[in-house]
């Protein structure tokens, strides 16, 4: 999955001193900590850790992950991945294994709708990935309701082909909106014989998201 800049995403980054905090027996670090991703992509990468780490970023979104997992800043998003499952792709720069999230406009003011143009203009955006989702042309995508932090959201899963490997991959999207109206997603990322191993890491990752965008929040 490619971390590449992309001009509808609106991701706010703080560039605060770096801080730790506890949190649940968590440690807690801004998104002011920065890794340069480095072309060290391997096919084997070391399985998620059971110890998370919780992270805070833009001050929006409190997320906890895998504490083998790096954070990986983007432009306008960021990403968690493992060791050996991050680099360069010509000019890119993706990941095999692991989870991205950002924000990106809802111009529809539709959530289906805009998790569906999302999907077809972002996440397949890599031209081998086109009609890679179980033999279907993309859009509209099956979907499922799902709760993300303490609101509605959908779940959605397409095959692609990765820009890395160039094999096969799996991605869960999980789409909510803001108060705002602003999407946020979620794209959880693994090769495709790899899905079963990363399940419960996944499902565990999206459990400790909160979303906080209101006032009176706790941060």
């Amino acid at each position: 999955m490619a971390l590449q800049p992309i001009a509808r995403l609106a991701w706010a980054v703080i560039v605060a001193v770096v801080s730790a905090r506890e949190v649940g027996g968590q440690a807690v670090v801004t998104s002011s900590t920065r890794v340069e991703a480095r072309p060290t992509i391997r096919r084997t990468v070391p399985p998620p850790s059971t110890d998370f780490t919780t992270y805070v970023e833009g001050q929006l979104v409190q997320v906890s992950v895998p504490s083998n997992w790096r954070e990986l800043p983007g432009a306008n998003a960021v990403a968690f991945a493992p060791e050996g499952a991050y680099g360069n792709s010509g000019v890119k720069s993706v990941f095999t294994h692991g989870v991205g999230m950002g924000l990106a406009r809802n111009d529809k003011r539709d959530l289906r709708a805009t998790t569906d143009d999302f999907i077809a203009s972002t996440v397949l955006v890599n031209p081998r990935s086109a009609g890679v989702t179980g033999g279907r042309a993309p859009g509209p995508f099956p979907q499922r309701r799902v709760t993300i932090g303490d609101r509605p959201g959908l779940h959605t899963e397409v095959s692609t082909i990765s820009e890395a490997t160039g094999e096969f991959e799996r991605i869960e999207i999980y789409t909510a909106l803001l108060r705002d109206g602003t999407l946020f997603y979620v794209l959880a990322v693994t090769p495709r014989d790899r899905v079963s191993d990363y399940a419960a890491t996944f499902r565990r990752v999206m459990r400790s998201i909160a979303i906080m965008d209101c006032d009176g929040c706790v941060r």
